[in-house]
């Protein structure tokens, strides 16, 4: 079971093959026949993956490790007779600033988002379907009342034919290069996606260039909206401009 196993420990934490390696003085490719089952480690990596996640030898090489157990919780917990079972809840696969680049480097050829292995977050009342987590990690949408680094938004996959439905929403737009957190101006063959960061200026593809659209129909904040919030968004804001203008002639 070793080879599942350690695969997903690294999908459980976001680890990325060349990240989970390196952890462990091992080359990318080494890694990735463990996984395939097609070599076996040495005891002394095993022992060390053990002792780095905290679980025991005969537990990674002899059984099929839980999410559950990866993350220590404790299975054995089962609800009072008078309640009724806790729903399961389907994961949500959830892009990070660590799985980013790998995220848009293999979303074209992989056959499923599910294949990238990207963590996941469970949501009640929430069906996953096509929907797909993003971390925000910059201060471009966080304009008054925006969104601030380690608010997490939810997207709903939406077909090519159908863009135009998302004019003027929240998106999140996939290219070749990039993944964006913006406001969706559709305008035919060409897109606009808009910032609400005053020194961020609009960035504008032509529509072929996308290779996914996600509307965003969940948010949840990292932090509770406070007057320091709103303060150190235009402080933010303030500093953007004043580079923004220190780069202009005659400054």
């Amino acid at each position: 079971m070793f080879g599942k196993n350690i695969k997903k420990i690294r999908s459980v934490h976001g680890l990325s093959q060349q990240q989970f390696a390196e952890l462990f003085d091992l080359k990318r490719a080494t890694l990735g026949a463990y996984e395939e089952d097609r070599s076996n480690p040495k005891i002394d990596t095993v022992l060390k993956i053990a002792n780095h996640f905290s679980i025991g030898l005969e537990e990674l090489l002899t059984k099929d490790l839980t999410v559950n157990r990866l993350l220590h919780f404790n299975e054995a917990i089962t609800t009072g007779s008078g309640l009724n079972e806790c729903a399961s809840f389907p994961g949500i696969p959830c892009v990070t600033e660590v799985t980013k680049n790998n995220f848009i480097a293999n979303f074209t050829e992989a056959n499923s988002i599910i294949s990238l292995q990207l963590p996941v977050i469970c949501l009640p009342e929430s069906a996953p379907g096509d929907k797909l987590a993003y971390v925000v990690d910059d201060l471009t949408m966080s304009g008054t009342g925006g969104f601030l680094p380690k608010d997490v938004i939810v997207g709903s996959l939406v077909a090519e034919n159908e863009y135009a439905n998302a004019n003027g929403q929240l998106v999140l737009v996939l290219t070749g290069t990039h993944i964006y957190f913006r406001q969706f101006v559709y305008q035919g063959a060409m897109a606009v996606l808009k910032a609400n960061h005053h020194g961020v200026e609009p960035t504008a593809l032509a529509v072929k260039e996308i290779k996914a659209l996600w509307q965003v129909v969940h948010y949840f904040r990292y932090t509770l909206p406070t007057g320091e919030n709103e303060l150190e968004q235009r402080l933010a804001q303030l500093e953007s401009t004043i580079s923004s203008l220190r780069k202009t002639p005659g400054w």
